[in-house]
C-alpha cells in the first residue's frame, strides 16, 4: 500500500511544516511511505579539496569506508574488496566471487556484478549490494565478517530485487541502487533513478535475505536533487556520522537516460540529510564539489574524521568510466 504527497511552491512553509508532522506522526498506519521532496542549497555549505590520489589497482572505483586506520572499497568491474593502508596503498585483494576464471583487471559491463554500494554495519560487518540494473548478473547482496579468517557470505537476491521493482515507485522507473547507508538499526538504498531512498530494518532485511522471513515495505523517501545543464543529479554515495543523526550522500550527473549506459559527466555534489526518528528528513542540503582538471564522478564517501557538529573530513572516491580511480581528501562544513 503505497501513500505519497507533493509539496507545490503554493503551499507555505508553515503548511507544508504542519502537513510533515502530522504526515510522519500517523506513518505507522502505513506500510509504505512516499514523501516527494524538494533540494535546498545551503549557503554556508562548503567542500574544500585538500589531496587528490591517483588509486593505480583500484579500477572503476565505486564504494569506500573507512575502519580503524585502514580503507576499503569497491569497483564496479572488479570482483575484489580493496584494502588500503592510510596512504591508500592495496595492501589486500579479498575476492568477492569466483576468480578462478578471472584474468586482467576488469570484468566486461555485460558480466560484472555492479558493485555500487558499501557501508560498515559495525567494525567486524560489512555489506555489499549490486546495483539491481541488469538481472540476475547485478542482483547481489554480500555480507562480509571481519572474521579469522575472513567470511564472505553470499545471498541469492533476486528474489529482493525483483520485490524492489514490484514497488509502486518503480513501476515508471528502473532500479539502480548505488549507495547504502547504515545508523542505529536501519539501513537506506539510495536508489539513483528516480533519487529514491529505501529505509528498512537492517535485521528485518537480513532475515529475509537468508529465507527466513517476509519481504520486509520499506519506508520511501523522493527527492529532487541540483541540475547541470538541465540534467538532474543522481544518487552516488552515502555514509552516516557518528557523532550526531545525519547522512552525508554525493551525487552525481551524467549525460545518459538509463541505467546501464554511461555518459559524458558532467559534475557532482554533496549534502546532507538529517535523521530524526530513524526517518530521513524530507529536506536536504547540498553544495557542488569543486572541479579539478576535469568534471568528477564522485562515487562514494566516507568519513574520516568527524571535527564538530558542523565539519567533517571525509574521503571521496571517484571514477571516470574508463577504469581509472582517484581519491579526493576534503573538509565538508555546513
Amino acid at each position: 500500500m503505497d501513500a505519497g504527497f507533493f509539496l507545490s511552491p503554493a503551499i507555505t512553509k508553515a503548511f507544508a511544516a504542519n502537513y510533515i508532522i502530522n504526515f510522519i506522526k500517523y506513518r505507522k498506519l502505513f506500510f509504505i511511505i512516499t514523501v516527494f521532496t524538494s533540494a535546498c542549497v545551503c549557503e554556508t555549505m562548503k567542500i574544500t579539496i585538500s589531496e587528490k590520489i591517483n588509486l593505480t589497482n583500484v579500477p572503476s572505483g565505486s564504494g569506500i569506508i573507512k575502519v580503524n586506520d585502514s580503507y576499503y572499497a569497491i569497483g564496479d568491474d572488479t570482483p575484489f574488496l580493496f584494502r588500503m593502508n592510510n596512504s591508500f596503498g592495496v595492501e589486500e585483494r579479498i575476492p568477492l566471487q569466483n576468480i578462478d576464471n578471472f584474468t586482467g583487471e576488469r570484468i566486461i559491463k555485460s558480466e560484472k556484478a555492479d558493485f555500487e554500494a558499501l557501508e560498515m554495519i559495525s567494525e567486524k560487518e560489512f555489506v555489499i549490494f549490486g546495483s539491481g540494473s541488469k538481472s540476475p548478473q547485478r542482483d547481489v547482496f554480500i555480507q562480509v565478517l571481519m572474521q579469522d579468517p575472513i567470511k564472505i557470505e553470499t545471498y541469492a537476491s533476486t528474489g529482493f530485487y525483483n520485490s524492489l521493482k514490484s514497488l509502486k515507485i518503480f513501476s515508471d522507473s528502473e532500479l539502480n541502487i548505488e549507495a547504502v547507508a547504515f545508523r542505529n538499526g536501519h539501513i537506506f538504498l539510495f536508489n539513483r533513478k528516480k533519487n529514491i531512498v529505501l529505509n528498512f530494518a537492517y535485521e528485518e532485511l537480513l532475515s529475509y535475505l537468508k529465507g527466513t522471513a517476509s519481504f520486509p515495505q520499506p519506508e520511501i523517501t523522493q527527492y529532487n536533487l541540483p541540475k547541470i545543464n538541465g540534467i538532474e543529479a543522481g544518487f552516488s554515495g552515502a555514509t552516516t556520522l557518528k557523532n550526531q543523526a545525519k547522512i552525508i550522500f554525493t551525487a552525481s550527473v551524467e549525460n545518459t537516460d538509463n541505467a546501464y549506459d554511461d555518459g559524458e559527466i558532467l559534475g557532482s555534489f554533496i549534502g546532507t540529510i538529517d535523521l530524526a526518528d530513524n526517518n530521513v528528513s524530507p529536506e536536504i542540503q547540498y553544495c557542488q564539489i569543486p572541479e579539478t582538471k576535469a568534471h568528477l564522478k564522485v562515487e562514494s564517501v566516507t568519513i574520516d574524521k568527524e571535527i564538530s557538529l558542523s565539519k567533517t573530513k571525509v574521503v571521496l572516491i571517484t571514477d571516470n568510466d574508463k577504469g581509472n580511480s582517484v581519491i579526493l581528501k576534503a573538509v565538508l562544513s555546513w
